[in-house]
């Protein structure tokens, strides 16, 4: 008899597939963020001695955290237009956005996007306040199920308390929300049986009706090569052989500064005990050889020339400068006499790899926001545009910032308005716009870019 509680699209459905979803998406997702917190592998070593145990432990250059770093740190948000209105909406950015305090959430969800290839944000209803709030969400703790359109069909969050060491579960379906908690010690289960139990809500039932109507979980995907796959995935094999030449070349300055000795023409003695050689000198910076004898000579050998791991090291930093489109100046410190054009063009890769980056996370962040007016019965949630406005991902000076400021909004048939030039030239944020607005407004300035810039605005 088939069990109707395991029917397709039932609860109990949902969270198994989920479930065993989380479950093989941890160990990448755990293997790329190791290696971006510098938690490394050691690299191998025949040698088992305390001295190449060490020279192991000291072995890492995480090239790979300064990748991802470096491409997160050009991607920020700073406004939300909404619909046709040509300027940032004050109201949801400072209600929705800074309440939910998501400058943070925001700069910790690409983050986990590029390390993870994804990462989640949800909506909280209003609550204490008239206004709702995002929330950051870990991808090891959230995955979310898609349907062929892209529709969300149900979400499953999994954590551990860490004062008590439970493990919770909430299932969320677009009719219902179910609360578990994760029975793997309860001297109660069957095995076989289900290892998640209703949790113990208090006042509250473990399964209740979802208010919203649908899954208040959102996936930014990192977009590479047409599928969603971490910024680390390529950068894997090249970081653990930089890795291992850093050992050897470790291993060869060491034992390079005091090298290996010979001896010949001594007599070797060996153990009564076993009749094994027993070496007849310890070898120290302190230590003074002596033997007796007319034939007797000692001499070490040549050192190891570490030119060509240097090199070699050079060459796979500049292969994970060319995988992860980051300028090699980033990781190199032999890079110098480059002008300003040579310099905009390494930047330009790294620039549009963001700009790519983005357009994988714009349809959940501004879903998010849509939800969160939605909740709040906002009729701006019905709008046929909600956009992100990123901060400028270019690198100019400030000289040709405010040059080109100026001359793009001179003239009776100016270019760009001046709000558009002090957005995308002057990297003014909202707040700043909306500050320098009620400035000129209270001391009777103008409106003309220029003549602002000249008193020093």
């Amino acid at each position: 008899m088939i069990d109707p509680l395991n029917q397709p699209g039932t609860p109990k459905w949902w969270l198994r597939r989920l479930e065993d979803e989380l479950i093989a998406r941890t160990p990448d997702m755990e293997t790329y963020r190791d290696l971006v917190d510098d938690e490394h592998d050691e690299p191998f070593s025949a040698e088992t001695s305390a001295k190449f145990r060490e020279l192991a432990g000291m072995s890492t250059t995480n090239l790979t955290g300064l990748a991802v770093e470096a491409t997160a740190e050009r991607m920020s948000v700073e406004g939300i237009r909404i619909g046709d209105e040509p300027d940032a909406d004050k109201d949801v950015w400072d209600n929705i956005w800074q309440r939910s305090d998501f400058d943070e959430g925001s700069q910790d969800a690409i983050t986990s996007a590029l390390v993870y290839s994804r990462s989640m944000v949800s909506v909280e209803p209003p609550g204490a306040t008239d206004y709702a709030r995002l929330h950051y969400e870990d991808p090891r703790q959230v995955v979310i199920a898609h349907g062929p359109s892209g529709e969300r069909r149900a979400a499953l969050k999994v954590f551990t308390d860490e004062w008590t060491g439970d493990t919770f579960g909430t299932l969320y379906l677009p009719d219902v929300i179910v609360k578990m908690v994760q029975a793997n010690h309860s001297p109660t289960v069957v095995p076989g049986a289900s290892r998640w139990l209703a949790r113990d809500v208090g006042r509250e039932d473990a399964v209740i009706r979802n208010p919203l109507g649908e899954v208040p979980f959102f996936e930014l995907q990192n977009k590479l090569t047409g599928s969603i796959r971490s910024e680390v995935a390529p950068l894997v094999i090249p970081q653990k052989r930089l890795n291992q030449l850093v050992f050897n070349t470790d291993a060869v300055a060491e034992y390079g500064a005091f090298r290996q000795k010979w001896v010949t023409g001594i007599e070797v003695p060996r153990d009564p005990a076993t009749g094994n050689p027993v070496a007849p000198y310890s070898a120290s910076l302190t230590s003074l050889f002596v033997a007796e004898g007319n034939d007797v000579t000692f001499g070490d050998f040549n050192p190891t020339d570490p030119d060509g791991y240097i090199k070699l090291g050079q060459e796979i930093a500049a292969h994970i400068s060319r995988l992860s489109r980051v300028p090699i100046t980033y990781f190199l410190s032999n890079i110098s006499n480059l002008g300003g054009d040579a310099l905009a063009l390494l930047i330009s890769g790294l620039v549009l790899k963001c700009r790519r980056r983005v357009i994988g996370y714009e349809p959940a962040l501004e879903g998010a926001i849509r939800l969160a007016l939605r909740t709040q019965n906002d009729p701006r949630a019905n709008a046929a545009n909600i956009e992100l406005k990123w901060a400028d991902m270019e690198t100019r000076s400030k000289a040709q910032d405010a040059d080109a400021a100026v001359k793009l909004t001179q003239g009776d048939n100016p270019v760009i308005t001046a709000q558009t030039a002090q957005e995308k030239y002057l990297g003014m944020s909202q707040t700043e716009r909306d500050r320098d607005a009620a400035w000129r407004l209270e001391n009777g300035a103008g409106a003309d870019l220029a003549g602002l810039l000249a008193q020093g605005v």
